[in-house]
């Protein structure tokens, strides 16, 4: 009995059992927590009321009703806003922006970031060797001068708008018949070594291209010597014309063509190395000029089309085509849905094939040419019904009836009524300039241009660095299985080593993507609005400067959570499956 009242007493005393709870670690865990809260309430709590006891000293009170007062201030370049506008119509303009500018640049620098991590590992040593140099460069200087690098030296560098530079040139374009001989030459050359082994396909690229480039150097001079040519030529009697350099130019061409004839019976083309093939290629090349000038045929004759620019590129900005929808938009849009359908159905049945049969189908191909099948028989279905030839207007208190194209010079309907009489789904509208500004077309403004090269070109650096760390990560035997198996670099890049190299880019690409966005808000520097600068002002103008501040943080919280949301959903389908 004694030792059972023993043992049963340590439970029996309070004392104890309380040390026993607090000894607990899971006890501890929790009070540690709590602890913890109660402290950063308090903190919290104590910094809010100092902040609205100084804001009630200059009779402030901190709320969002402001934001539904006029706000008073320009927006550059904001369609559809006035200052008449609200102070939440002139955060929303600047959310678009700073949206326009993450969107494209989140896009843009991944593509760029990529390239730049395979260049990186490059078996040419100057692709390799300018890589390293441009990542090296762009890692060592603060982003905000590279900012201000972009704005004042590259952008307003561009000529003015009197001196545009435009694409195409306004003039004729020449299409060279022998443009189409090179195309011809090249599917041909890729049609007979599509089975060939890769030194046998370097060979024939390598000759194919030293002809080319000869020839193409050979017309452009021959008829017009550069001056260090003039110095040569002379050395020969009576050849100081252009014509008697001709004739010299033919006589080493038949030559040299002769040799190479000779040279391909006795088969020692096929024993050449690179270099070699391309010396051969280039001897080619000169025979074939040479050979054109000598019986007067003209390779600089083709099919001519008269261009007129497009876009236009200056200091003030890139100013491009603007494409509207008309009516018939929504009967054509029915069509590219159909190809989506469509295209997604084949896709998920060829690559169910491909899983059962084991043989490979191009299914992406085939879904991208049924869409692209649909897509351009709805624009010919759509813009074959037959479209209004005549608008009804009003002149002079009479309503009549003329021309669309008449009444819209005219200026008696708009641009948006028109779009009714159109008879293609789409509208393009070409730039055209009034004075010291375009009247038509859509400009990208210099500011936007410049932050968004900055970031993208910033950006991918850190990215390429993490590119090939994640290509480096890949295990050397994976490669050389998949060199076993005979596939190509673009199919070993594609199929082998991103969808391992994905597991080790991923979480530190993440982070990139979340220093895009928030460093989008250096746009101030350079006076674009986006978000900052915009609720900037508006902070200024209103006095609710900590309202403002907390709405740009809110807004930027947002934005950071979506993309690491989204990188996460990313993450978990790439990341390796272990039991």
């Amino acid at each position: 009995m004694a030792t059972g009242a023993s043992a049963a007493s340590p439970s029996k005393n309070p004392l104890r059992r309380a040390l026993g709870v607090l000894t607990d670690l899971r006890v501890l865990q929790a009070l540690g927590q709590i602890i913890f809260m109660i402290i950063l309430v308090f903190v919290v709590v104590q910094l809010w009321n100092n902040i609205v006891t100084a804001l009630d000293e200059n009779n402030i009170t901190p709320n969002f009703d402001f934001m539904q007062n006029r706000a008073g201030f320009e927006i550059g370049g904001a369609e559809g806003y006035t200052p008449d506008d609200s102070y939440w119509e002139a955060f929303l303009v600047g959310l678009r922006n700073s949206l326009s500018i993450i969107v494209v640049g989140l896009f843009s620098t991944t593509i760029l970031g990529i390239l730049g991590g395979i260049f990186l590992l490059s078996s040419n040593w100057l692709v390799r060797s300018i890589s390293r140099g441009a990542v090296e460069f762009l890692r060592n200087i603060p982003l905000l001068v590279f900012i201000y690098l972009m704005y004042f030296v590259v952008i307003l560098s561009l000529p003015p708008l009197r001196d545009s530079l435009t694409f195409p040139n306004e003039g004729i374009l020449v299409i060279r018949y022998r443009w189409f001989a090179y195309v011809i030459a090249a599917i041909a050359l890729s049609f007979s070594l599509r089975k060939s082994a890769w030194g046998m396909r370097r060979l024939g690229w390598s000759f194919l291209i030293g002809a080319i480039i000869t020839l193409e150097l050979l017309i452009r001079y021959a008829a017009q010597p550069p001056a260090f040519m003039n110095s040569i030529l002379s050395i020969f009697p009576g050849s100081q014309t252009a014509a008697s350099g001709a004739v010299i130019l033919s006589t080493v061409g038949m030559i040299l063509l002769v040799g190479l004839i000779i040279a391909a019976l006795i088969g020692l083309a096929h024993a050449f190395k690179p270099a070699q093939t391309v010396l051969t290629g280039a001897a080619l090349g000169f025979a074939l000029g040479a050979i054109c000038y000598q019986f007067a045929i003209l390779p600089s004759d083709g099919i001519r089309i008269e261009t007129i620019p497009v876009i236009y590129l200056n200091n003030r900005g890139l100013t491009y085509p603007e494409v509207l929808t008309t009516i018939r938009f929504a009967e054509w849009g029915a069509f590219i849905a159909l190809g989506i359908g469509f295209g997604a159905a084949l896709y998920v049945y060829l690559r169910r094939l491909t899983i059962t049969t084991g043989k490979p189908y191009p299914r992406l191909l085939w879904a991208l040419f049924v869409l692209f099948a649909f897509t351009i028989i709805g624009w010919f279905i759509v813009s074959g019904e037959p479209a209004p030839q005549n608008a009804l207007v009003t002149v002079d208190g009479t309503v009549t009836s003329m021309p669309v194209q008449q009444a819209l010079d005219e200026d008696l309907i708009t641009q948006q009524q028109a779009l009714l009489y159109a008879s293609t789904p789409l509208e393009v509208i070409l730039p055209q300039r009034q004075g010291l500004r375009f009247g038509t077309g859509e400009t990208i403004s210099p500011e936007y241009m410049a932050l968004l090269l900055a970031l993208v070109i910033y950006t991918a650096a850190f990215i390429a660095e993490i590119v090939r760390a994640g290509i480096l990560a890949v295990p050397r035997g994976q490669l050389e299985a998949a060199r076993a198996l005979g596939l190509s670099y673009p199919q070993l890049l594609r199929m082998v080593i991103l969808p391992q190299a994905l597991r080790v880019i991923i979480p530190p690409l993440t982070n990139q993507y979340l220093n895009l966005a928030k460093n989008s808000s250096l746009a101030i520097a350079i006076s674009f609005a986006d978000i900052y600068q915009v609720m900037n002002t508006v902070g200024n103008q209103s006095g609710q400067s900590v309202a403002a501040i907390t709405l740009i943080m809110i807004t930027y919280l947002i934005i950071s959570l979506i993309i690491a949301a989204i990188m996460n959903i990313v993450n978990a389908r790439y990341q390796l499956v272990t039991r």
